[in-house]
């Protein structure tokens, strides 16, 4: 007599908020995308991922692309350059620039892979560009009032030099990693030099002042 050997039912999910839930499945589309890339990325496969059903997977995003739009959204939460122009004013700008830049490589170092893999998808690439120059253009903006105030350059100054800080570490970090720098050197590193070039123009702009104000000293009086 043959005896059937039913195969196990699959272990039921561990019971959690809807909150804990949804960041639940959110972790393992992360770690989906991470390990496999995007081309097989559905949301039966996130359940097994995660461990649940399929039909708990859809209660919270209805289609692949509201999972990938959650995801990106939750990234630029992490990310979170929002926040910079809720900072107090009188926050000192050395130590608000090495904390941006350390918060910026670390995250780029952690998550870095994350932001690129959603841009390559057609469904959220659009809105992966979207949010990018947004975010990019709130943390300049920040970071040229207060440079302007604190240096007394000109404004297209404080422009050139917050694009370049700020977009540095976006297109630097994934080398650097590679070459085994971690994220704090980075970071110390990065934030040294642009301090050392703002002390510089600072000075440059001084002189040029003051050797504006000597030259009109001495340009002779009109007579009247």
């Amino acid at each position: 007599m043959t005896t059937r050997t039913t195969p196990p039912a699959p272990a039921r999910a561990k019971r959690m908020s809807p909150e804990a839930r949804r960041e639940q499945i959110l972790d393992s589309a992360v770690v989906y995308i991470v390990e496999r890339g995007l081309s097989t990325f559905t949301l039966e496969n996130v359940a097994v991922q995660a461990g649940v059903s399929k039909p708990l997977v859809y209660k919270y995003f209805a289609k692949r692309e509201d999972l990938l739009k959650a995801l990106l959204e939750r990234e630029y939460v992490y990310l979170g350059a929002h926040r910079l122009d809720e900072l107090p004013k009188d926050v000192p700008l050395e130590p608000l620039i090495r904390a941006s830049n350390k918060r910026a490589f670390d995250y780029l170092y952690e998550r870095g892979p994350i932001i690129r893999l959603l841009a390559s998808d057609r469904a959220v690439a659009g809105l992966v560009h979207e949010r990018e120059r947004d975010e990019r253009s709130a943390i300049t903006e920040h970071f040229i009032k207060r440079l302007m105030k604190a240096y007394g350059v000109p404004k297209d100054v404080a422009l050139i030099c917050s694009v370049m800080t700020v977009n540095a570490p976006i297109l630097s970090s994934r080398a650097l990693k590679r070459a085994g720098i971690s994220a704090e050197r980075a970071a110390q590193v990065w934030s040294d030099f642009a301090m050392g070039g703002w002390a510089a123009l600072q000075a440059h702009n001084d002189a040029a002042s003051s050797e504006a104000k000597a030259s009109k000293a001495k340009r002779p009086r009109a007579r009247k």
